[in-house]
C-alpha cells in the first residue's frame, strides 16, 4: 500500500465531523504503535516511573474501505480498535453510553474490540448517512483544538472529559448505537454539519447532538451542541463508593447538555488555537451529600502548535471552572516537543502540571492523585511511529 493512501485513511477515521469517504476502493490497513517511559508525581503521594502508550499518538490499528455502487453512491466502514503497547492489552468499550456501562468494568483489561470507531456508511449526492459507534459532536472541536491532540501526559482530556474528578460521562468523547447524518462536502466548499443520536435502548443513555464548522486554507471553526438523556443511569449511589451520586442524579430524565466551540488558524508553521467547552446537569450531587439543580462546568483552553522543519513545538494553558457547591478549579500547563525521522516515525517529549484547589486531586493518572489542593505533575519521552 502506498503511505498516501494510508495517512488518508487514518485522517478520514479521525474526521468524525465531515463525511467520511476513503480515498480508494477496497480495503485499507492503517494504525500506529506508540512507547513512552513516563514519571508522575503528586503531592503526598511521591513519584512513580512507568512505561506506557498514547504520549504521541494512541496505539490503534483500523481497517476502512469503500465500495463504489455507481451514480454518486457508495458504502464504506471505519473498524478502529486501540491497546496499550506497554501490556498488549485492548481498551474498554462502552455499550449504553453512561459510566455504568463500561464494558469490561473500569480497571478490568480488556481484550480486541473497536472500542475507538466502528461505522458503517452509505453515501449519496445528498449526504452520508452513518451507523455504529463515534466521536460525538461535542468532542471534536475539543480535540481538534487540543495542540496534544488528546493524547499524552499534557492532553486536555485530563480535565476535558471530566464533569467531576470521578465522574466521566462516556458522550463527552463517543457513543455507541449511533446514526449520524452528514452533508455532503461539494455544498459549500469548507462548510461541513451533521447530526447524530444514539439510542439508549432501554437501560442506557439517548445521546443528540448537532455540530457545524468551516474548515478552508489555515482556518478551521468548529461548534457544537449535545444533550445525554440519563447521562447517570445505573451509577452507584452507595456513599463511598468512587463516583457514587444522589439517587436523583441517575433518573433516566436528568439531562446533560454540552456546548462546545474552537477555533485555529495557522501562520505558515504556527497554529494558535482555543476552545471551550460548557457542561450543564439538570440534577447533581454526590452521594450522601444534596442534590444541586442545573449545575455548571465549564472547560477552556489556549494553546499552540509550532512546525519548524522537523521540529514541532506543543503548549497549552486549560482551566476548569465548576460552578457548582464544590467549585473545584484546576488549572493544567503542559509543554511538548517532537522531532520528525521520518513522515510516519517521531520522537518526543511532554510534561504536565496540574494545580489543584478548594480540595481538588485531578491528575494525569488515575488511581495517582494528589492529596486535596496538591499538584500533579508528570513528563514523558517516547517514540510514535504509524502504519
Amino acid at each position: 500500500m502506498k503511505r498516501s493512501v494510508m495517512a488518508l485513511a487514518a485522517a478520514a477515521a479521525c474526521s468524525s465531523g465531515m463525511a467520511q469517504v476513503p480515498p480508494t476502493p477496497g480495503v485499507v490497513l492503517y494504525g500506529g504503535v506508540d512507547g513512552n517511559v513516563t514519571r508522575a508525581s503528586a503531592t503526598g503521594r511521591g513519584s512513580i516511573w512507568q512505561v506506557r502508550d498514547g504520549g504521541m499518538y494512541v496505539t490503534k490499528l483500523g481497517f476502512t474501505g469503500r465500495e463504489d455502487l455507481g451514480g454518486g453512491w457508495a458504502a464504506s466502514f471505519v473498524m478502529e480498535s486501540q491497546a496499550s503497547s506497554d501490556t498488549g492489552l485492548g481498551s474498554n468499550t462502552n455499550t449504553g453510553n453512561t459510566p455504568a456501562t463500561n464494558s469490561p468494568p473500569t480497571g478490568t483489561p480488556s481484550g480486541l474490540n473497536w472500542n475507538r470507531k466502528s461505522t458503517v456508511s452509505l453515501h449519496s449526492p445528498l449526504g452520508e448517512v452513518r451507523f455504529g459507534r463515534d466521536y460525538t459532536t461535542t468532542f471534536v472541536p475539543t480535540t481538534y483544538m487540543d495542540p496534544f491532540f488528546s493524547a499524552g501526559v499534557a492532553s486536555a482530556v485530563n480535565l476535558q472529559v471530566f464533569y467531576t474528578q470521578t465522574v466521566a460521562p462516556p458522550p463527552l468523547v463517543r457513543a455507541s448505537n449511533m446514526v449520524g447524518y452528514y452533508i455532503p462536502a461539494t455544498w459549500v466548499p469548507g462548510l461541513y454539519a451533521y447530526a447524530q443520536v444514539a439510542a439508549g435502548e432501554g437501560t442506557g443513555a439517548r445521546f443528540t447532538g448537532v455540530g457545524s464548522g468551516y474548515r478552508k486554507g489555515p482556518l478551521l471553526v468548529s461548534g457544537a451542541w449535545g444533550k445525554t438523556k440519563g447521562p447517570l443511569i445505573g451509577s452507584s449511589t452507595t456513599v463511598g463508593v468512587p463516583g457514587a451520586v444522589t439517587a436523583a442524579s441517575t433518573s433516566g430524565d436528568n439531562n446533560l447538555t454540552v456546548w462546545s466551540f474552537g477555533v485555529s488558524y495557522a501562520f505558515g508553521g504556527f497554529k494558535p488555537m482555543f476552545f471551550y467547552q460548557s457542561q450543564v446537569m439538570d440534577r447533581f450531587g454526590v452521594a450522601g451529600g444534596v442534590t444541586e439543580l442545573d449545575r455548571q462546568v465549564d472547560d477552556w483552553l489556549v494553546g499552540f502548535s509550532w512546525a519548524i522543519g522537523a521540529n514541532t513545538i506543543k503548549a497549552a494553558y486549560s482551566t476548569k471552572n465548576d460552578k457548582g457547591l464544590a467549585n473545584v478549579d484546576p488549572k493544567q500547563i503542559g509543554l511538548g516537543y517532537s522531532y520528525h525521522l521520518s513522515k510516519r516515525t517521531a520522537v518526543y517529549a511532554n510534561a504536565v502540571q496540574i494545580k489543584n484547589k478548594n480540595g481538588g486531586s485531578y491528575s494525569f493518572l488515575a488511581g495517582y492523585a494528589p492529596v486535596a489542593n496538591g499538584t500533579s505533575r508528570a513528563i514523558q519521552a517516547g517514540l510514535s511511529h504509524n502504519f
